[in-house]
């Protein structure tokens, strides 16, 4: 495994964790929300659409940003040549 190869696994393996995390978070937090204010599942739901929506922006956000950067070291090689 080369090094970009390696930074790309370890960005991809943290997404993972990251939408684990997540759905653990809104699992208890919704659960405790849901018996506090008698809402039948409803925070719970909600807190998870809200966490999902934000969570698919940043890994929307973190793909353009890996493309540019990997544009940009393509295009610096070309000029190096």
């Amino acid at each position: 495994w080369d090094a970009e190869a390696m930074r790309k696994y370890i960005i991809f393996a943290s997404i993972g964790f990251e939408l684990v995390g997540l759905i653990v978070g809104c699992f208890f937090l919704g659960d405790y929300l849901d018996k506090k204010f008698h809402t039948k599942g409803l925070i719970f739901v909600g807190l998870s659409m809200a966490c999902l929506i934000g969570w698919l922006v940043r890994v929307i956000w973190m793909l353009k940003r890996m493309q540019e950067v990997e544009e940009k070291e393509e295009s610096s090689k070309k000029d190096d040549n």
